[in-house]
């Protein structure tokens, strides 16, 4: 028999590579969005989608893709749960001391979350791997790179300041993927907390110039002085499809996002891929959208 598994957030950059990943495994596959419709809706025999909240059977298993606080409820109401994996973000480490005030309450609630889960599961005798992602892509849903690529295949052009020098690690959405299913089948409990990064170390310009070789037709990057720039992301940010853009994005782009990884790249032999964007690294591909809600 198929062992049950609940994904939270399925319906995220995550949940894309998850639900293919799972079925693949063996799993029976209980996937929660907020875009759901009112009643249960099954995709395949094996995968079914319910909105938040809709009574569910017991698990063994449960990958958190999305708010950490519906995952907290899922682990609080299941008593047959052994492992949970959640994905948090390493942002609870690069910007805590944010200059934008929506962006540090954001992450000041992240943090209380991840603690009371991980005091959950302890009490709950649950294995909790948490995750912290650096910057995410892979089907054109993240806000970061697919966000800067809609921007220059718009503009034909994608901004940076004279400073982006920082240095990133971007990840691709189904190495994480895979990353989560390998902690799930794993012999041993994944008992673990890490950052989980890409497989390259470049700079944000760097970064951005793939980018904008990827998006074709003459996109180029152009540089500026970083406050006009943090200016015209400000305004920006007022265009349909931009709003994700703000000043403080600007401003970090200077500053090093690096992390170790070496825990996860020992215990469940976390491989993940180069940064080498392909024009279907900004879709979801044909294989996940079969599981994904209809429309």
């Amino acid at each position: 028999m198929r062992e049950s598994v609940f994904v939270t957030g399925a319906s995220s950059q995550l949940g894309v590579f998850l639900l293919p990943r799972l079925l693949t495994a063996g799993f029976q596959v209980l996937a929660f969005s907020r875009k759901a419709p009112l009643v249960p809706a099954r995709v395949s025999e094996c995968v079914q989608w319910a909105r938040p909240g809709w009574p569910a059977g017991p698990a063994s298993h449960l990958v958190s893709c999305g708010p950490i606080g519906l995952a907290l409820q899922l682990v609080q109401g299941n008593t047959d749960l052994r492992r949970v994996v959640a994905f948090s973000t390493t942002s609870v480490l690069t910007k805590a001391a944010s200059e934008n005030r929506q962006e540090k309450a954001l992450i000041a609630g992240i943090r209380a979350e991840e603690q009371r889960l991980r005091a959950l599961c302890e009490q709950q005798g649950i294995a909790l791997t948490l995750i912290r992602p650096t910057l995410i892509y892979g089907c054109g849903m993240d806000r970061n790179i697919s966000l800067m690529a809609k921007f220059g295949r718009r503009f034909r052009f994608i901004r940076l300041a004279s400073n982006a020098d920082g240095l990133r690690q971007p990840v691709h959405a189904d190495d994480l993927a895979a990353l989560a299913v390998n902690c799930l089948l794993s012999e041993t409990a994944v008992r673990l907390e890490s950052a989980a990064c890409g497989g390259s170390t470049l700079s944000y310009r760097e970064m951005m110039e793939k980018t904008a070789a990827v998006c074709g037709q003459g996109v180029r990057t152009l540089t500026l002085d970083g406050r006009v720039l943090a200016w015209a992301v400000r305004l920006a940010a007022l265009l349909p499809g931009l709003g994700g853009l703000n000043p403080e994005m600007v401003r970090r782009q200077g500053r090093d996002m690096v992390f170790d990884d070496s825990g996860f790249r020992a215990a469940p032999g976390y491989q993940p891929r180069p940064f080498d964007p392909l024009p279907g690294d900004f879709e979801i591909p044909g294989y996940a959208r079969k599981l994904q809600l209809p429309g």
